[in-house]
């Protein structure tokens, strides 16, 4: 399998939506975390998903971040240069 972008990236990374909830469900646990709405996160998971930069699915090649969680913290930015997406 070729693997473009990220060097240390390897079939290890790819998340499942499972693993992915369960990442997300335990840093709430530990943190009090504020979260957008639904529909912004629908809002941002859609621009991920249309970005030349998301690997695997889950990864933004430009910050190493799991989009699915990234995209549900109020603070957070997508980091795309110049001209963030959301």
């Amino acid at each position: 399998m070729e693997n473009i972008g990220c060097k240390g990236c390897v079939a290890t990374v790819r998340l499942s939506q499972e693993e992915i909830n369960k990442i997300f469900g335990e840093t709430v646990k530990v943190k009090q975390v504020k979260l957008v709405t639904e529909d912004e996160y629908s809002d941002r998971l859609e621009k991920c998903s249309l970005c030349e930069y998301l690997d695997y699915g889950t990864t933004c090649r430009f910050c190493g971040c799991i989009v699915q969680i990234k995209a549900k913290l109020v603070g957070a930015r997508c980091p795309y240069p110049y001209q963030p997406r959301w």
